[in-house]
């Protein structure tokens, strides 16, 4: 039998290469903590589900997709038999970090803050009020003003896409029986 693929008769060398190239690189991106994201696997209770987001609308959007992804149905009025996930707050702000000598902002850091809870199908309390609270550094360039202004709403699409995943795990966690009331003010600091 041949110990390596090459030395298969019908097999070219360019194909052993290429399939050994595929494999490393498997192993790779498994072995970095590459993971696709999956669907969330909600509790019964929020199957039916009523989405009232204040403020930016893209984390209603993301919200929205990754909801129907993990097979919720999105309701457009609340009511009886209807759990509400509820967004009070969902603002971004900057903070000037450091200045130049010249007094003139050469590094920001852009905070996003959410605050959530879910009222259940029957009008109770499924999950009680938490915040959530993301923030990323970023340098300004002032001879960039046009690039560092798309740098600052690629930081944004980033932080509602993790924002999206850090809700999907709480509501998760709520079928599970993880999220207790003393949750109720936990943030979550990302760079």
């Amino acid at each position: 039998m041949p110990a390596f693929p090459s030395d298969v008769p019908c097999m070219k060398p360019s194909i052993a290469r290429h399939l050994a190239l595929m494999v490393l690189s498997l192993m790779l991106l498994g072995g970095c903590g590459f993971h696709l994201r999956r669907s969330a696997q909600l509790a019964p209770a929020l199957q039916r589900l009523h989405l009232d987001i204040a403020g930016d609308t893209a984390l209603q959007r993301q919200l929205a997709t990754a909801l129907r992804l993990s097979g919720v149905t999105l309701e457009d009025q609340g009511g009886p038999g209807i759990a509400t996930l509820r967004i009070p707050e969902n603002a971004f702000s900057t903070q000037a970090l450091t200045l130049t000598g010249f007094a003139r902002v050469s590094e920001y850091s852009l905070h996003y803050d959410v605050r959530f809870e879910v009222i259940g199908p029957d009008g109770g309390l499924l999950i009680p009020l938490q915040s959530i609270h993301m923030e990323r550094s970023f340098t300004f360039d002032q001879t960039q003003v046009i690039g560092s202004a798309g740098q600052q709403q690629q930081i944004k699409r980033s932080l509602v896409d993790d924002m999206t995943q850090a809700i999907l795990m709480r509501l998760q966690a709520q079928g599970h029986g993880a999220v207790a009331p003393s949750a109720a003010t936990s943030t979550a600091g990302y760079r």
